[in-house]
């Protein structure tokens, strides 16, 4: 009896041990090299990949058995220990070019699946890791429980040395890759993309194609952008997501930098309707507004519809800075979801859809916006005579000589976009008043009157939003409340007379489409800004609850 004690007890301690050597594995992800633009990495995340292969199976399938044997094969090579990257190697002429590289810690049914798709012939060895050159002039490989594979031969022979204990630089050793990741945290998913590094890699190639000028200010705000990472994870009651933003205050569009990173203390709640079905507020710069028009002015000419000239919107968006503060907020009233599936009217969402912002200056904003009003509207009742026009063009598009200048599907397809556009705008009218100190805008009048009608506490009232328990510092703050159930019917209602195939696919799979969206039961998401000292960190953190 002793011995079978000591016995159990030698099982047992084994066990445990082989635990924590197994949890001791570094990840994979910590032998990159550096100079990555962007990784995947995926860390202990079979649930995520079997709830999401379910969920994607039922939508896409309308059943989740099929999507099974996807997600069981996926969940054998990802889901343990996973990292793909593109990183910047030295192309011709000294410029950089991306290069892919995919490295995973597969299961044994993995490693058989991928044994079985390895080529049969000699290849090179980094140590004890060889690789082969595929058809598809990859270099691939498999040793010691690691799967690896990547598009440039240099790229995979310095993650191999590295994986084999060499000592040289490492992405793990950047701080514009630790930072945003250690505010991530461990997560079952978690991605990096470094917009600084792929600016440096965009300002080559335009240097090589002598076109530098031309596309500067784009490069200027994607390297402003610097790094960025989230993370996300699931459970029983839905998924949660981490995002961290670290801008480069070092980048050249200064005014970009200001945009992202202001904060505020929100009052705006106190006036959304309890009702409302989702917000999303924002702490807004002043100079939002001449921002975006300077961008809007850059691509005026690329405007097939003249709608930039003939409101003027850049120079109203300019002028707007001059009275906005620093609060705004966009709200889906009650039944703006509904509207939203709506597929016979794409536009129908947009008479649920209101913008608040804190105003600083009203009697400013009073003299602007009847002029600022007068000229969306003009430029908006204008655009379906050019569109009709264009429709017109498209559907004949016939040349003197009497032939076609477009295939008749394609002009005809055309023809159609053009025609739901057409519907879609002229139910639209810009709208607005002011509340308190908030300007509220909309693309329907009969929005913007009920908000502006509404009273009570606001969405205070709502025991849903109370319970998110949201701070109104920071950044930012995102709800969005639980909805009633939808029937089988009413997604037949809502998405017949869209075309034949939607109404074939309601018809088969309508319940299923209901299931899944009937699952998902509101969301809450905190944005924070901090100072560091260099720069700023913005994190976002939200929650999803959905019943998988």
């Amino acid at each position: 009896m002793r011995s079978l004690t000591v016995l159990s007890s030698l099982l047992l301690t084994s066990a445990l041990y082989g635990s924590a050597q197994a949890a001791q594995v570094p990840p994979l992800a910590e032998h990159l090299p550096a100079g990555a633009l962007m990784t995947f990495e995926t860390r202990n995340a079979g649930s995520l990949i079997a709830r999401v292969g379910k969920l994607v199976g039922a939508v896409a399938l309308g059943e989740t058995e099929g999507a099974g044997a996807l997600t069981g094969m996926v969940g054998s090579v990802l889901g343990q220990d996973a990292t793909v990257g593109v990183f910047t190697v030295t192309g011709a002429r000294g410029t950089f070019a991306p290069a892919l590289l995919a490295v995973a810690r597969p299961n044994a049914e993995g490693r058989k699946l991928l044994a079985a798709m390895m080529p049969k012939k000699k290849g090179a060895k980094v140590g004890v890791y060889p690789f082969v050159r595929s058809e598809d002039d990859l270099f691939i490989g498999q040793a010691e429980g690691v799967a690896y594979a990547s598009t440039d031969k240099s790229l995979l022979m310095a993650y191999l040395s590295r994986l084999s204990g060499k000592d040289a630089p490492r992405l793990l050793n950047s701080e514009a890759y630790t930072t945003p990741m250690r505010s991530v945290g461990g997560q079952e998913a978690r991605m990096f993309v470094n917009f600084s590094a792929a600016a440096k890699v965009a300002r080559s190639a335009l240097a090589e194609w002598h076109v530098p000028r031309l596309l500067s200010p784009v490069v200027d705000a994607l390297d402003t952008l610097g790094q960025w990472a989230g993370g996300m994870s699931t459970t029983v009651q839905g998924w949660s997501t981490v995002s961290a933003h670290l801008p480069n205050p070092q980048g050249r569009d200064r005014p970009l930098y200001a945009l992202l990173t202001p904060t505020t203390t929100f009052r705006v709640q106190e006036l959304i309707p309890a009702d409302a079905e989702a917000v999303q507020a924002s702490a807004c710069h002043p100079g939002a507004g001449s921002y975006l028009g300077r961008w809007l002015t850059r691509v005026d000419l690329l405007d097939p519809l003249g709608f930039l000239t003939d409101t003027q919107l850049a120079s109203h968006l300019e002028r707007s800075g001059q009275y906005l503060g620093g609060e705004c907020a966009q709200v889906t009233l009650a039944g703006g979801t509904r509207a939203g599936l709506n597929m016979s009217d794409p536009g129908a969402s947009l008479g649920y859809t209101v913008w608040y912002q804190r105003v600083e200056d009203l009697d400013a904003a009073r003299a602007h916006l009847p002029e600022f009003a007068r000229s969306v509207n003009a430029a908006l009742g204008a655009l379906p005579g050019t569109l009709r026009g264009m429709a017109s063009g498209a559907g004949s598009a016939v040349s003197a000589g009497g032939k076609s200048r477009l295939p008749g599907a394609a002009a005809g397809a055309m023809a159609e976009g053009l025609g739901e556009l057409d519907a879609v705008l002229k139910n639209l009218k810009f709208s607005y008043g002011f509340r308190g100190d908030y300007l509220i805008v909309g693309l329907s009048d009969a929005a913007v009157q009920k908000v502006l009608k509404e009273g009570g506490e606001g969405l205070l009232g709502s025991a849903d939003f109370r319970a998110a328990n949201l701070s109104m510092t920071g950044g930012g703050w995102q709800y969005a409340r639980n909805l009633p159930d939808l029937t089988e019917k009413d997604m037949a209602s809502m998405m017949s007379g869209a075309d034949e195939e939607a109404d074939m696919m309601m018809e088969m799979f309508g319940d299923v489409y209901a299931d899944v969206l009937n699952r998902y039961d509101g969301m809450s998401a905190q944005r924070t800004v901090s100072a560091l000292p260099s720069g700023h960190l913005i994190l976002t953190k939200s929650r999803v609850k959905f019943r998988w």
